[in-house]
């Protein structure tokens, strides 16, 4: 009787040991794992801010994109008008130079 007493003492112990060794793997884990959280978070917010950026960019080179194109479409309207509207004034020179 004596000896299945030891037996089993020596198996609670052997169990006790490893459930430490469990709980100190689980821990260095967990310590890991909040690392690799921290870090994911971090360059998460870092590609949210680099997509920011460029969206600013894009939007900001869109709104130039879209004044100069509409200043160039309000030139190019203003020179066809003069050119239109000087057309009578030029034929009316060339006429008169002609008929002198």
């Amino acid at each position: 009787m004596r000896e299945v007493v030891q037996d089993h003492e020596n198996r609670i112990q052997s169990l006790e040991i490893y459930r430490q060794e469990q709980e100190l793997a689980n821990s260095e884990l967990k310590l890991q794992l909040a690392e690799t959280e921290k870090t994911v978070l971090k360059e998460s917010g870092k590609q949210q801010e680099l997509s920011q950026q460029l969206l600013n960019h894009v939007l900001k080179n869109d709104v130039y994109a879209r004044e100069h194109r509409r200043y160039t479409h309000q030139q190019i309207w203003k020179l066809l008008g003069l050119l239109v509207g000087s057309g009578g004034l030029i034929y009316l020179l060339v006429d008169s130079f002609i008929n002198r």
